[in-house]
């Protein structure tokens, strides 16, 4: 089993049914992104008289199969594996530091399965570098639009750079969604009404702007927008209904002791299909 190559696609597996929709989507990435597909599979601790030769006969099992259904998916993908003896989310999260980007299985869509199942690709979500994608379901409409988080105040490139190549591989339409703000029920004073016109406009007026300038630098990639007066994790759910990928950004501090997750992304995570979360990081984003 080889050690994990860097600037590929990585794949996590452990075994279990919801392996083989990661898989596939590592396997498409991998093609698409023209590299490499890494299979890592993590066994958490090595159990006393439990023989490491029976681990690497495991290891292999688990890691052989997935080999398998990837060059079902693509045949001549360049597939290695490797088994480690480690936490698996520390063992993942570490392997992010050096993968194009990561990609976990997670069970079950809705609010109760996410916070019941899926703790490693949450971990992972949270504290992995650069790009995570986890999957718990096939997109519903795999021709649909990448649909995108944003605000338009605070831009983040990275991030539009990830979702326009992904729609432009697959030939479909970026829709960029910014969640407003709802006005309070009932509020009476006029001034704090007009301030709050005032701020929606400007943000309307700035993504407008941010989809004028991403069209011109992908003429060939489609780009809709929509502006929705309701919170970002109801929003944004709502819009990638018929999506091939959300795509959202994640910032914070490193390392496991640290929340990186935001409220949004972590609320996604339990709603969609396949999330992408481009973590902002400087050293890997370049974008502060």
């Amino acid at each position: 089993m080889a050690d994990q190559p860097d600037d590929v696609v990585v794949v996590g597996v452990d075994g279990s049914d919801k392996d083989a929709r990661a898989v596939e989507w590592a396997a498409d990435e991998a093609v698409g992104q023209g590299t490499g597909l890494h299979v890592l599979y993590s066994f958490p601790i090595l159990p006393d008289g439990f023989p490491a030769v029976q681990l690497e006969e495991l290891g292999t099992e688990i890691t052989g199969r997935a080999r398998q259904r990837a060059l079902a998916r693509q045949p001549g993908l360049a597939v290695t594996t490797q088994t480690v003896v480690s936490d698996p989310a520390t063992a993942l999260v570490r392997a992010s530091a050096t993968a194009r980007v990561l990609v976990v299985g997670a069970r079950g869509l809705g609010r109760i399965a996410g916070r019941l199942l899926g703790s490693v690709s949450q971990k992972v979500a949270a504290h992995g570098q650069g790009v995570i994608v986890v999957v718990r379901d096939a997109a519903a409409i795999p021709e649909g639009p990448v649909v995108v988080g944003v605000d338009p105040v605070e831009v983040t490139p990275g991030m539009l750079e990830f979702a326009f190549a992904q729609a432009a591989r697959r030939a479909v339409p970026v829709r960029l969604v910014h969640a407003a703000v709802p006005r309070p029920a009932g509020l009476q004073d006029a001034r704090v009404s007009r301030l709050l016109a005032g701020i929606s406009a400007q943000e309307s007026a700035q993504l407008t702007r941010v989809a004028e300038e991403w069209r011109a630098r992908h003429p060939d990639v489609p780009v809709e927008t929509r502006e929705v007066d309701d919170h970002p994790v109801e929003a944004l759910t709502e819009e990638s209904a018929d999506a091939s990928l959300l795509v959202v950004g994640s910032r914070g501090r490193r390392g496991l002791s640290g929340l990186r997750l935001g409220s949004v992304a972590r609320g996604v995570l339990h709603e969609s299909p396949v999330v992408a979360i481009v973590h902002l990081a400087p050293d890997r984003s370049g974008e502060g």
